[in-house]
């Protein structure tokens, strides 16, 4: 018994290893963010003495701070806010403009649409009570398709 138990456990975790899928990549904003700001973000090493303090920087949007003992880290603050407004304001703004115009026109197609396809759904099926009930064109339509495909074939089951 215990054996079987055994099998059955190794079985399952060949199974678990087969299904395993890869991780869900994260899709979070601040990684895309970070990458890129991070080429206007410069982190100077200038060693104890501290001779790196004396290089001056001609941009007047580069701001020099001094992040920990030997390090000078220059912003580029002029691109970072240009980035940061692109993403986050104009893009979204863009895509929300760019949706409400294409919904004015997708709305009544999509009625047009679904219109046409239930009028050729219900094609041919009468409803009144004095006419037997028959079916649509889409239910004929389906269970000719479902048949198809369910019930066997001559060639099927044919045995070599």
């Amino acid at each position: 018994m215990v054996r079987a138990n055994e099998e059955v456990e190794r079985r399952l975790e060949r199974i678990a290893e087969r299904r395993r899928m890869p991780p869900v990549p994260d899709l979070r904003f601040e990684y895309s963010y970070v990458r890129s700001v991070a080429p206007f973000v410069h982190i100077d090493s200038t060693g104890a003495s501290g001779k790196g303090k004396e290089k001056e920087t001609s941009e007047s949007d580069v701001l020099p701070a001094t992040y920990s003992a030997g390090e000078v880290v220059r912003v580029e603050w002029g691109k970072i806010i240009w980035i940061t407004t692109r993403d986050q304001l104009i893009s979204p703004l863009l895509q929300g403009a760019l949706w409400g115009v294409a919904s004015h026109f997708l709305r009544p197609l999509g009625v047009v649409l679904g219109a046409h396809f239930q009028a050729w759904w219900s094609r041919g099926a009468s409803r009144s009570k004095d006419s037997p009930e028959t079916e649509g064109n889409g239910v004929q339509w389906l269970r000719n398709w479902l048949g198809s495909i369910l019930s066997p074939s001559a060639a099927s089951l044919h045995v070599r």
